[in-house]
């Protein structure tokens, strides 16, 4: 009789046991088809891949992430990864760099974005100086790069490359497309003043004592946008006078939206856009200052820049074969 009950015990309990696996496996099942479903509905992923490349586009100078990307399924915790190429603009063709690895967690601070780029320490080592103090006023000087102007003289002229570099003074957007209108080069990003050192202390920032850069700063490109599902988007990649009016009303746009939208950890840890309150306030309120940029073309077009007047801190990027129209 005992043993008959302890068999009969065993089995029950191996039962309730089968049964809970059962039960527990089906709701997982369920969560997990209704997480997939949901992810897939609100197009998370579409949404982290048009933000994160935004932010890419304002903090590294010609560094953007490419159309396409591929994504995970997301996991049991709620993480969605998503990949894409990073490329850079020289001349007219885009040339590989490396690869962005963005993982969005439910936690915006615990959220990341990697960026891989083989054979370069800095995603982009371009600096850019302050032509002034912004509160005294006082004139500062830009750190240029040696013997740039001497290897761009040197290539050959079937070659193209990309080039950075600072203003003796702030200009306006405008101003510093009809400063390079008689040169045959691309601007394809530009250094913004947004109220660093006059509304707030910049999160990175160094120099000597005759020349301030802002390593967290911001700068202006093409027309970035994005439907409301965020299933298609458009770009444009050169500033240029009949651009620029739309690239300045885009990226106002965009931060609004994110400030609207999106929490401040999301745009501060996340995306790593600091202050952007702060910036958008000042964009609005006192309209768009730059103070360098990164121009891109032939080089012996690149060497005439030498006898601009008004461009220090020059710094020699990416060297490509020929891909520029014909002369």
């Amino acid at each position: 009789m005992e043993k008959r009950i302890l068999k009969k015990s065993r089995f029950t309990l191996t039962i309730r046991i089968l049964r809970l696996l059962f039960w527990g496996f089906l709701v997982y099942f369920i969560y997990i088809i209704l997480l997939n479903f949901t992810v897939d509905r609100l197009h998370i992923a579409e949404e982290n891949n048009f933000y994160t490349k935004l932010a890419l586009d304002w903090r590294v100078p010609n560094v953007r992430g490419t159309f396409d990307f591929t994504e995970e399924e997301v996991t049991v915790f709620g993480t969605k990864k998503i990949s894409y190429p990073l490329v850079k603009k020289v001349g007219k063709s885009d040339i590989v760099i490396g690869t962005a690895d963005v993982t969005k967690r439910i936690s915006n601070s615990n959220s990341n974005i990697n960026y891989k780029h083989p054979g370069k320490e800095h995603l982009n080592e371009f600096s850019f100086y302050y032509p002034e103090d912004p509160q005294s006023g006082k004139k500062l000087t830009a750190n240029a790069e040696p013997n740039v102007w001497e290897t761009l003289d040197m290539l050959h002229e079937g070659t193209v490359a990309e080039v950075a570099f600072s203003m003796d003074r702030f200009m306006t957007p405008e101003e510093l497309i009809r400063l390079l209108e008689p040169y045959d080069l691309s601007i394809v990003w530009m250094s913004l003043h947004t109220g660093e050192f006059e509304d707030f202390t910049p999160g990175s920032a160094g120099g000597s004592g005759t020349g301030v850069s802002v390593y967290d700063g911001i700068g202006l490109v093409g027309t970035r946008s994005v439907s409301d599902d965020f299933l298609s988007a458009t770009l444009a990649h050169q500033l240029d006078q009949t651009s620029i009016e739309e690239s300045q009303k885009a990226m106002l746009e965009n931060m609004e939206t994110l400030l609207s939208e999106k929490p401040s950890a999301y745009h501060e840890f996340f995306l790593g856009l600091g202050h952007l309150n702060e910036r958008y306030d000042y964009l609005k309120e006192n309209g768009f200052t730059v103070y360098g940029a990164v121009v891109t073309g032939p080089v012996k077009e690149l060497f005439k820049l030498a006898d601009e007047e008004r461009i220090q801190g020059e710094q020699l990027g990416e060297v490509e074969l020929w891909n520029w129209e014909n002369p």
